[in-house]
């Protein structure tokens, strides 16, 4: 009986480890699509602000590639930069933007990018956190 009962657990613990594992390659997985911003929250004082300019096609958009590296677009220049993710941490090393004069929430945006420090995703929405977790870029999935 206590051989039963030692594989039993045996088994329940590698099905859990091998679960867990699954779950963090579909989180990341999520991860690589291509985002546009909704707004941006802050959680000091339950506040968010719309994306402006709003109407923009190309405006606030991200992508994240499979090998570690994402860009996209402000209101009024482009970014590029290398990521790496650990569980649900986000870290972004080599930031690069072009210096256009911005519009709206541009510099906002732009300023975040590089201070990301974690992430969370739902099927049509990602949650990019800066300044410590205090605040949050909103991004809707781009069809």
């Amino acid at each position: 009986m206590k051989t039963k009962t030692f594989l039993f657990t045996v088994i329940s613990l590698f099905l859990l480890m091998g679960g867990a594992g699954c779950e963090k390659e579909a989180l990341i997985s999520d991860l690589y699509h291509t985002w546009k911003l909704e707004g941006i929250g802050d959680l000091s004082n339950n506040s968010f602000e719309k994306a402006d300019p709003s109407n923009c096609e190309n405006c606030y958009t991200i992508t994240f590639a499979k090998d570690g590296m994402f860009s996209g677009f402000t209101a009024s220049n482009t970014f590029y930069g290398e990521y790496q993710i650990e569980v649900t941490k986000l870290k972004v090393n080599n930031f690069t933007a072009t210096k256009v004069f911005e519009l709206g929430n541009g510099e906002k945006y732009s300023q975040a990018i590089p201070r990301i420090v974690s992430f969370e995703t739902t099927k049509n929405e990602l949650k990019l956190y800066y300044n410590e977790g205090q605040n949050y870029l909103l991004f809707n999935l781009l069809k």
